[in-house]
Parts: C-alpha cells; structure tokens; sequence
C-alpha cells in the first residue's frame, strides 16, 4: 500500500515537474526578455543629443523591448538594446565621428572616416571646426546617393589619414586632383600620390619649419624641387 501510494506521488509529482518546466520554458522568458519599457537610458553618444535619440527610440512610454527601434541617422554607425532590469532599458550607440571636412561640387560636408556624409555645413560655419582639414576635388560622381565617398577615392583619403599623429597636425587642406597638400605656414607640396616614407614625413617637417611662408614645392623621384611663384 506505501510502495502504490510512494509511486503515485513520485508520478504526481514528475507531472508537477513537467508542467513547471513548461512554465520556465514558455513563460518566464516572455516576462524576462520582452518586458514593457518605461525608461531608456542612453550611452555611447558625442554628438547626437539623448533627447533626440529617445524620441526617436521610444516617442512614448510602455513600449516592448522587442518593439524598440534603433535610430535611423548617419551619425550612427551601429546601435543595439539591452535590459538593465525595472522596466528600464539602455540603447548604447557607436557614433561615426567627423573626421574632415569636405569640398564638394555640391557644398561643404562633415565627413567621417569611412567616407560618409554626416551633415552639410556652410562655408562660413567652416572655422566653427578647426583641426579639421580640407579634402578638395570631390566631385558628384565621387560618391553615390547615400552620400558615400566611393572606395577608389576613400583609399586616397586613408592613405593620409594613416600618416602619423605627428604628421597630420601639419596638414590644413588636401586638393586629391592635384596630390597637393597644403601645411601650416602656407607651404604647399604637389606628390605623385599620397604614400610618403618616413624620410619623406621627415624631410617635409624640416621644409615646414625652414622654409619661407607660402612656398610651393614638388616631389620628383624622392626631391623636394622648390617652385618659384609664377609657376
């Protein structure tokens, strides 16, 4: 009679068993992981403001986890969600930051390292950003309808911006139809392309630091050629 009564409960109690499982299982992970948000905090951000982000994520209270949307703008290289518990969540953001300034057939943009368009400025605004150099020469068909640099000219670009911290502090503006590239002290050096050797950065420190106001030079097989000013 206690050996029955001792299986029946092990079997009522296996079936409790299953049922909680099932419970874990289906229900547990709907209250975890797709809780209603009421609060939203947000990191990672420079430039964008947090107001403007979380009317953009969450215009109003009570809103799924899942339901949350990321962003749309071009400041915004790539964004996710995570729960921090209390019907609060986080929206952490990774910002594409402007790293020069660019001369277009169409007007003068903020533009990031990857070649993206993150806003267009006026020519008045462009001492608002200084340390930001000048790339000249981009053209309409230089990049595509996303407001991209297209890839052939963008690897013109990184190629300078891999010269050394040192280096890029002496450069103002970059005219890439030309390979003309302006330093401080007005001096101008017109290259063959872009890939400079360290002797190279070097000996265009030495001319910077010698050299007279506004000088223009040529680079001719590994020589600084000085130019006079009717050239």
């Amino acid at each position: 009679m206690n050996d029955q009564f001792a299986v029946r409960a092990n079997f009522v109690l296996f079936l409790l068993g299953i049922v909680l499982l099932v419970y874990i299982i289906k229900i547990i992970p709907s209250i975890n992981f797709d809780p209603i948000i009421y609060s939203l905090k947000i990191s990672g951000n420079e430039y964008l403001n947090s107001a403007y982000l979380k009317n953009m994520t969450m215009p109003v209270g009570g809103v799924r986890f899942s339901k949350l949307i990321i962003p749309s703008d071009l400041f915004i290289k790539s964004a996710h969600f995570e729960y921090l518990g209390n019907h609060v969540a986080e929206l952490i953001v990774e910002e594409r930051k402007p790293a020069f300034i660019s001369s277009t057939s169409v007007g003068y943009f903020l533009t990031s390292s990857d070649g993206v368009f993150l806003m267009p400025i006026s020519k008045d605004e462009i001492y608002k950003f200084i340390g930001l150099p000048i790339f000249f020469g981009i053209e309409s068909f230089n990049f595509n309808k996303d407001e991209i640099i297209n890839p052939v000219l963008l690897d013109e670009i990184k190629t300078i911006f891999s010269y050394p911290d040192w280096f890029k502090k002496l450069i103002l503006e970059v005219d890439l139809k030309t390979n003309t590239i302006y330093f401080t002290k007005g001096v101008s050096i017109k290259f063959k392309d872009f890939n400079l050797n360290e002797g190279e950065e070097k000996v265009i420190l030495s001319i910077i630091s010698s050299a007279p106001i506004g000088t223009r030079y040529l680079l001719i097989d590994n020589n600084f050629i000085s130019l006079s000013s009717a050239f």
